[in-house]
């Protein structure tokens, strides 16, 4: 009898000891690493990122579901993600992040041209650029005349954002992108984020759409409006793995 109460005080104890580490939120090995924490890292703005964080509860969060939704659906072209890692500095950058070769796709260049996702700025309160041009990193959305540096790009989509950049040669160009100024202007007006300028790295009289991890670029031309219009519409507050957005936007 003593024997068999002794049996089952061990295993009383085993299954205390075992709960008390599924409960306390480690796991055993070389680090013990905090669940609480694990899931909060990637979140807080001013640290390195490196991937949208994961759900405590084990179920995908709205933003790893639009970060990892590859179908054809939405417009533009699915660009896996580089994650969402901060650059090792501020602006300005002793050299920018390159655009990644054919075939090599790797943290430290961009896979697409603008960038849909990587490394980005750290936030800025405000950087003055060539031209005495004063902006914040990441911009604020809205229209502007002058480029924004390719490293904020991947930062304001990934506070909701998306970008419209645009590089024009000829006066059929320059006319359409006047239009598209309004249509952006009114797409913020009606809750969207977008931000707009001029793009030295496309090529010429071409439109480059960019969201985190989507990207549409193309010649312009006179019938552009509905594409962009309909880019912004599906990526505008898609991916907002900081809660930008309201939960009820106008647009």
């Amino acid at each position: 009898m003593r024997v068999s109460t002794l049996i089952l005080a061990a295993i009383i104890i085993t299954l205390a000891a075992g709960n008390l580490v599924l409960y306390s939120g480690v796991v055993q090995g070389e680090r013990a690493i905090s669940f609480a924490q694990a899931a909060s890292r990637g979140v807080n703005d001013g640290a390195q990122q490196s991937a949208t964080p994961p759900a405590r509860s084990g179920a995908a969060t709205a933003a790893q579901r639009a970060e990892a939704d590859d179908g054809g659906a939405l417009p533009g072209r699915f660009v896996p993600t580089q994650g969402r890692q901060h650059t090792s500095s501020g602006y300005p950058l002793p050299n920018h992040v390159p655009f990644c070769p054919a075939g090599g796709v790797i943290e430290s260049c961009y896979a697409s041209n603008p960038p849909t996702s990587g490394m980005h700025l750290p936030v800025q309160a405000s950087v003055q650029l060539d031209g005495n041009h004063r902006i914040r990193i990441p911009p604020d959305p809205g229209v502007y005349d002058f480029p924004v540096p390719r490293e904020s790009i991947p930062h304001l989509e990934e506070h909701a954002g998306v970008y419209v950049g645009y590089q024009c040669q000829s006066d059929a160009c320059a006319t359409t992108v006047e239009r598209l100024k309004g249509l952006v202007d009114q797409e913020n007006s009606l809750g969207a984020r977008v931000v707009m300028s001029p793009d030295l790295d496309l090529p010429g009289d071409t439109l480059g759409l960019a969201a985190w991890t989507r990207v549409d670029a193309f010649l312009v031309v006179d019938d552009s409006d509905d594409r962009v219009r309909r880019f912004i519409k599906a990526h505008s507050c898609r991916f907002d793995p900081e809660k930008f957005c309201p939960d009820t936007p106008v647009n």
